[in-house]
């Protein structure tokens, strides 16, 4: 998969995940902030797509995974923390991509 339909994975894993953060009967507004930040993060990267470059991508793996760890914490945000996990999945993905092609 090319480096713009991995990103394209993983914004969409993850507004997957703010819908399910939405839809909730108790909207937790950590987790809707915590999606949303990721999700700047990807879209940024998917904005410079030809440019990425592997710190880039590290980064917001490391922000999405401190996301996850936060997510854990709240029961109730499983398919919240499910989108991130799978969104991160997608980016170890595209880090191994990059890596290889250097």
């Amino acid at each position: 998969m090319s480096i713009k339909g991995q990103l394209n994975a993983s914004r969409d894993f993850l507004m997957a995940g703010m819908r399910a953060a939405a839809r909730v009967s108790t909207p937790n507004q950590q987790a809707e902030r915590l999606m949303r930040a990721c999700l700047d993060l990807v879209e940024h990267l998917a904005r410079q797509s030809e440019n990425v470059t592997t710190s880039e991508v590290e980064t917001t793996l490391g922000v999405m995974t401190r996301a996850a760890a936060e997510l854990e914490q709240d029961e109730a945000a499983s398919a919240v923390l499910a989108a991130v996990r799978n969104a991160i999945g997608r980016m170890q993905t595209l880090r191994t991509e990059i890596s290889q092609a250097k």
